[in-house]
């Protein structure tokens, strides 16, 4: 699962108002979060990729490995060949634009080194990545969340941070009550704890889940009163914090 709960911190005594954030709508702004490939698990253009065509793909892809090694090693010739007719007033500028180049060359090796180590993992189906070769993309977005969240909370002076994500689910229309969720589970639950545990239980739950979900809306304030909606602001700052990652 990808999404995760953001943390709830509550002091004895919070200085300033709570902001509530949506995480959801944090995770479909992060960058990362576009790459991943529903039909494998596994996030496009990094080193959970699977490798198409088998061990002939594994194959084309240690080539490549040998290729930008090759390349990297060979970095103060291939300057030297690329200063050679380049004026001097111009070479402190051609120099910058090489060590880009290999800074992203040493990039684009390291991820298709721990690619190639992932794609051989998996007995007898070269090519397929673990699933826990996504743990590092998983991380990187979990990090970048928290990091938006500390900002967050440095700037409003606070030390309570709502996740609406379970308080507003994504459902357009409002369902008609159902016989389901017109029974009185919540009331039973008082008396019988163990029905949580359920099936019937939870078949009202997500009869009630969407039913309210519907009513609000999608744009509806979840916390009308206590908690300043900062559900845009914290998308913006996950946009700003890694525009970086969209290439």
């Amino acid at each position: 699962m990808l999404i995760f709960a953001a943390v709830i911190i509550a002091l004895p005594i919070a200085q300033a108002e709570p902001f509530m954030v949506d995480t959801r709508l944090m995770l479909l702004a992060h960058p990362l979060f576009a790459k991943f490939d529903h039909a494998t698990a596994r996030f496009r253009g990094t080193s959970s990729e699977f490798v198409d065509g088998g061990q002939e793909g594994v194959d084309r892809l240690i080539a490549e490995i040998r290729r930008l090694d090759a390349w990297l090693l060979a970095s103060p010739k291939h300057l030297q060949e690329k200063l050679k007719n380049v004026p001097v007033p111009d070479r402190a500028a051609a120099e910058r634009a090489f060590l880009t180049e290999k800074r992203e060359a040493e990039a684009q090796l390291a991820m298709l080194q721990i690619r190639a180590y992932n794609a051989r993992l998996v007995p007898g189906r070269p090519g397929v990545t673990p699933e826990a070769s996504t743990m590092p993309q998983i991380n990187e977005i979990a990090a970048d969340i928290r990091a938006v969240l500390r900002e967050l909370k440095d700037k409003h002076k606070t030390d309570v941070i709502i996740d609406v994500a379970e308080l507003l689910p994504i459902v357009a229309k409002p369902r008609a009550t159902s016989p389901t969720l017109s029974a009185n589970l919540h009331a039973r639950l008082w008396k019988d704890p163990g029905i949580a545990s359920s099936a019937e239980f939870a078949a009202w739950l997500d009869e009630a889940d969407s039913w309210w979900a519907g009513k609000l809306g999608l744009d509806a304030s979840v916390i009308p009163f206590g908690a300043n909606d900062s559900r845009l602001e914290a998308v913006k700052l996950i946009e700003e914090r890694t525009k970086g990652l969209k290439k």
